[in-house]
């Protein structure tokens, strides 16, 4: 079996490094593709499908932002099941103060040259503590090219998906700030998990992905 890992927004694949999963699954690591000028959620989840060989099965693991793609993918392929980690699975689950500022654009007036910079309250929001994770959500947040961030947070503002497919398996952090869990619907709670807790409770998130995979 298959199982792609997509990246957050403002990630990569050193975001699941830590991860320790069976040898007998096959690991791949999807990387963000280039972005059309007119390029909509729907477009883009429908062009990054090409990656995915549909002849085997295979599972998605959705990081954040990739929660989401994923959560479009099933609209167009059909995974075994879609694991989403510190995301979202409708536009109902976004917190009213997001939808507020897609709404109002607001979004749109932030330069575009602010948006892969970290400020003060980075590792608040992230919920990183150790020196090691908050250099590599450094790195990170460095090397994400800023016309992505600009795109994929309008489309998130602005996602139009109603309907949580059957097969999502969310795992989501009590101490989520991005995507706070008292507004979700999930299936496994992380207890003090932050938004970047793929790295910071890595055992804890392998643990539960071999538990979950496993029965397939």
């Amino acid at each position: 079996m298959i199982i792609y890992f997509i990246s957050g927004l403002g990630a990569d694949e050193r975001a699941f490094q830590k991860l320790s999963l069976s040898t007998e699954w096959t690991i791949k690591h999807l990387k963000w593709l280039d972005i059309a000028p007119t390029e909509t959620l729907e477009s883009y989840a429908l062009k990054f499908s090409k990656l995915i060989d549909t002849s085997k099965e295979f599972v998605l693991v959705g990081l954040s932002f990739g929660g989401i793609v994923a959560t479009e993918l099933n609209k167009i392929i059909q995974p075994k099941v879609t694991v989403l980690i510190s995301s979202i699975t409708t536009k109902g689950e976004l917190l009213v103060i997001y939808k507020l500022i897609g709404i109002l654009r607001i979004n749109k007036l932030v330069p575009q040259s602010m948006l892969n910079r970290v400020f003060p309250f980075t590792d608040w929001y992230f919920g990183t503590k150790e020196t090691e994770e908050r250099v590599l959500l450094r790195q990170i947040i460095r090397d994400t090219p800023p016309h992505f961030l600009k795109w994929a947070i309008n489309e998130i503002l602005h996602w139009k998906n109603t309907k949580r497919p059957s097969n999502i398996f969310h795992i989501h952090g009590t101490k989520d700030r991005i995507f706070p869990i008292n507004n979700l619907k999930v299936d496994l709670k992380i207890k003090d998990g932050g938004h970047f807790m793929v790295y910071t409770k890595a055992d804890e998130i392998s643990k539960a992905l071999i538990e979950r995979l496993g029965v397939i």
